[in-house]
């Protein structure tokens, strides 16, 4: 990667030249570094000062643990164990780009799905400001790793995998030969069904093989939840199972209080449940570190 100084150099296309007019004019020369991503190669920022992460979760949770200044978010309301500084701007679910525009970013660091969605708009906004991807093919660290080289920034990636990883050491230590004994699973309920959250690009299995823990693997091919299982197949799929985190967004468990099948499961009765409070079945560093802690309280559970 090469740093050269330019003023602030966007590409501009027809709809473009339209949204560049939102942006006020920079006023200063600005040091700039140039990368190859998806998108080609171009110049971003060198010390961005107004960064803007689009997906709560897979953006926004790397760009504060490389200590970059974000200024707002889409997507959804971060998790309550995200450390998210007052006053950033949410930009709705379907990213209003105006008004991402009207904050002036510097960057906008956005996860490479679909790049013409209104969720992870990247073919818009890159053409007025420079965007970075974040990786969503492969592991939360292996995205933060990337999008740490890609800014210049490896010692913070490597500084926040550290601390995730003795984490896990000290859960490891504790927990002993019960982790890869013991079965758990990772669920989300439904009214009357469930669903297993184990496919290899969610990131409940990737916390659970870091661990070594002994899970249901997924179908062949299945790299996100499996299909609906219906209460009448619970006991099939769970009645081997030890414990499970539960993935839901309520306080309790109610989506499930009541069923009768569930209720009667083993490790339902035997109380080794644990309950996420809120979406974790994407994310990367402080997301995982959630994760981790709650298999860790899983397993205390779990005779």
């Amino acid at each position: 990667m090469s740093i050269s100084l330019n003023r602030r150099r966007f590409a501009l296309g027809t709809a473009g030249l339209g949204l560049s007019a939102l942006l006020p004019m920079p006023a200063f020369a600005q040091e700039t570094r140039s990368v190859t991503t998806v998108y080609g190669t171009y110049d971003i920022p060198a010390d961005p000062k107004r960064v803007v992460a689009i997906d709560s979760r897979l953006d926004l949770q790397p760009a504060l643990a490389l200590g970059l200044p974000v200024i707002g978010y889409g997507h959804s309301v971060p998790g309550k164990w995200v450390p998210v500084p007052e006053g950033l701007e949410f930009y709705g679910s379907e990213v209003n780009i105006e008004q991402v525009l009207a904050g002036d970013p510097d960057l906008v660091i956005c996860a490479d799905y679909d790049p013409d969605s209104p969720w992870w708009p990247s073919n818009k906004l890159r053409t007025v400001v420079p965007v970075v991807p974040t990786d969503t093919e492969h592991s939360w660290k292996q995205a933060l790793q990337e999008l740490a080289t890609v800014l210049g920034l490896d010692g913070a990636a490597d500084k926040a995998i550290g601390e995730y990883d003795a984490l896990v050491a000290e859960i490891k230590a504790r927990h002993g030969d019960k982790l890869s004994t013991k079965t758990v699973v990772s669920i989300q309920p439904g009214e009357g069904v469930l669903y297993l959250m184990n496919g290899p690009k969610m990131l409940v299995p990737q916390v659970l093989a870091d661990l070594g823990v002994k899970t249901v693997l997924p179908a062949e091919g299945q790299d996100y939840n499996s299909d609906e299982i219906a209460a009448e197949a619970f006991a099939n799929v769970l009645g081997d199972v030890d414990g499970a985190l539960v993935v839901t967004g309520l306080d309790e468990l109610n989506v499930l209080d009541g069923d009768a099948i569930w209720s009667r499961l083993p490790f339902v009765q035997a109380g080794a449940t644990v309950a996420s409070n809120g979406n974790i079945n994407y994310g990367s560093i402080y997301s995982a570190i959630y994760v981790a802690k709650l298999v860790d309280a899983l397993y205390s559970k779990i005779a």
